[in-house]
């Protein structure tokens, strides 16, 4: 992982869903310990005509040569202004990081991945996010160049610090294809940093000039411990954090949540209006009226973060969808058994709040149970604080269930929490050590071999070497999955040769999802890795002594081999994504 103490600027990307961004400080500007600093983070501000956001649209155009067109709303207005039968020789990715998700709700990655774009087309997943990745990263630089600034900093000799936000409950997987299309799009490794976004939020907060006995202020004294809750358009993401004596946080229990964001409040709205046109009626506007499918989910995004005023919801309703409707829609309405909640005046929907609310309840039902299942929990002992953040905490009707369900607990929600990951990964790139310790998701050991004991190991792990009969296969655990891990600590073990003459030793990496795996091929267990330490000395026979040392330095692990007797040591790459690199 980088460090950017030499670093100019820092710039965080923060890649989301539904929408991403980015924003960037000074060197100059970060102050350690100054809370004025978080005033000098600056966001970028996107144009959609009459709309204007900080974030833009995870919308990605490409020709048919899966060539780079455009991306964020420029994808969306570009594609909708397209003739139908252009837009089938074009890539059209539109929320496609919640792609990388099967049916199940499991993520599963490898550099190998397709994704279907909206015709169903497929191109390598790691193709879809390196593009998305160059276009904000050149958008930044190509700033610094319209205000002749380019000559000030240069990229690529670590004048950029780089942050890509991930969500806290990816896996490592997960974690090296970004890091993977970060690299292919032109950010060196040396220079990029990986930032969980539950900590990306918590660290917003802890720098908030939050006036004295204010809610954000008060949370983040020493000893306190909080969840906080990331609720973006795509997951959820939901931590227990505590700040030492010190200041700084800590991971107390290891991240948890789903696949519930904002999204899928989305589809409900969208699965009842195929409910009264059909869904190939519905499918024939998507694809027809682009623009106006488009506008349609605008409009129903902003209506998401509106106070209920009214026993109505009221929304526009593009003309063409009630064009393309197969007879008059309010009697189509009633046909479907719908008519005593939705109504339609020519081009206007009013839905009645009672069922508005069921397209929420689903998600939002998951999220009261797993943030009431991590309270009940032992390592929440003393948590009375739940954090909001990422932009469905900003949905009115899931503030207000969170404040119902657990009124014990202060929920505080802090200025700009749909910007609070973004800007907290900014000051996460300037001082990485303010995340002091974190829970490993993981089972981390080598595979070896000890001294056979009968009864107590299976036969199909008998092995005879150099004379002695040893249980082969054994993993032999260096840290727990569930263990509390603090940042660059490292854990080592002594192991020994087992013939008299042998010149080296190779260590077998693996990971298991259970907490005591007995042997390297039980369930959830996996190679990652394994590397060969030299021993060319050895007069010391079986009595050499070579480590095996894993080192947990932010949110990367390496491992190292150490030969005792000439001091050598080895690295190694830790693979987790399958597929050719």
């Amino acid at each position: 992982m980088s460090t950017s103490g030499n670093s100019l600027y820092v710039v965080a990307i923060d890649f989301g869903t539904t929408y991403s961004g980015y924003a960037f400080s000074t060197r100059a500007n970060f102050l350690k310990g100054n809370e004025k600093n978080i005033n000098e983070i600056y966001t970028v501000h996107w144009n959609a005509g009459e709309l204007m956001s900080e974030k833009t649209p995870t919308t990605l155009l490409l020709d048919a040569d899966q060539n780079f067109v455009s991306f964020g709303y420029d994808a969306e207005n570009m594609y909708s202004r397209l003739p139908e039968e252009e837009k089938k020789k074009y890539f059209y990715f539109r929320r496609f990081k919640m792609m990388l998700y099967d049916k199940d709700g499991h993520l599963k990655i490898t550099r190998n991945t397709k994704l279907k774009d909206m015709t169903d087309k497929e191109i390598l997943a790691i193709d879809v996010f390196t593009h998305s990745i160059k276009y904000l990263r050149g958008h930044f630089l190509d700033s610094f160049e319209k205000q002749n600034l380019k000559k000030a900093i240069s990229p690529e000799d670590g004048d950029v610090a780089w942050v890509l936000t991930v969500p806290a409950i990816w896996d490592e997987p997960a974690k090296q294809f970004m890091e993977e299309a970060a690299e292919k799009a032109g950010i060196p490794k040396a220079y990029l940093m990986i930032c969980l976004e539950p900590e990306a939020a918590a660290i917003y907060c802890k720098c908030l000039p939050i006036e004295k006995g204010g809610d954000c202020l008060s949370a983040m004294q020493p000893g306190r411990r909080f969840i906080v809750l990331d609720a973006g358009g795509g997951t959820i993401d939901m931590a227990i954090q505590e700040v030492t004596e010190d200041g700084k946080l800590q991971e107390i229990d290891r991240a948890q949540g789903g696949d519930w964001g904002g999204i899928y409040v989305d589809a409900q709205f969208k699965e009842m209006l195929e409910e009264i046109v059909s869904k190939p009626i519905f499918e024939a506007f998507r694809m027809r009226f682009t623009g106006d499918y488009i506008d349609l989910f605008r409009f129903f995004e902003s209506k998401k973060r509106e106070k209920a005023t009214s026993k109505k919801v009221r929304m526009q309703v593009p003309q063409s969808f009630l064009s393309i409707s197969d007879g008059d829609i309010n009697t189509l309405t009633q046909t479907k058994g719908l008519g005593e909640y939705v109504t339609w005046k020519r081009d206007k929907i009013f839905i009645e709040q009672k069922k508005y609310e069921k397209f929420f309840n689903h998600v939002i039902d998951k999220i009261v149970f797993k943030v009431e299942e991590m309270l009940i929990s032992e390592t929440a002992l003393g948590t009375d604080v739940i954090l909001m953040v990422g932009g469905f905490s900003e949905c009115d009707l899931l503030q207000r269930r969170i404040r119902e369900s657990f009124p014990s607990c202060k929920v505080v929600i802090p200025p700009d929490c749909g910007l609070a990951v973004l800007k907290g990964a900014v000051i996460f790139g300037h001082d990485p050590k303010m995340i002091a310790a974190r829970v490993v998701k993981y089972t981390y050991g080598v595979g070896t071999n000890t001294t056979f004991i009968e009864g107590k190991h299976p036969e199909s792990k008998r092995t005879v070497k150099n004379g002695k009969v040893y249980c082969k296969d054994k993993f032999d655990i260096h840290v727990r999955k569930g263990d509390t891990i603090h940042v660059d600590e490292t854990t080592d073990e002594t192991y020994y040769p087992i013939y008299e003459d042998q010149t080296s030793v190779n260590f077998r990496v693996f990971t298991c999802n259970h907490v005591d795996p007995e042997y390297i091929d039980d369930e959830g267990c996996k190679e990652i890795g394994s590397l060969t330490v030299p021993m060319p000395d050895t007069s010391g026979g079986t009595s050499r002594k070579v480590k095996a040392k894993f080192k947990f330095g932010g949110t990367k692990i390496t491992v190292e081999g150490i030969d005792e007797t000439s001091k050598t040591s080895v690295d190694i790459k830790i693979d987790f994504l399958e597929g050719s690199p």
